[in-house]
């Protein structure tokens, strides 16, 4: 094969591997973190027990 085409194949790779790491780490970093909540029980009744 010529060098020429063998190196534009190659950076045409890292260019493609660069864009789908970024867009990996962009959607990885876009999930919510979850924090925990108080939450509150209701007896028969509907009041609300403290726990």
């Amino acid at each position: 094969m010529d060098t020429h085409l063998l190196i534009g194949v190659a950076v045409m790779l890292g260019l493609i591997g660069i864009a789908a790491s970024r867009d990996l780490l962009r959607n990885l970093r876009a999930q919510p973190q979850l924090i925990p909540i108080r939450a509150e029980r209701r007896d028969a009744a509907g009041y609300t027990r403290r726990r």
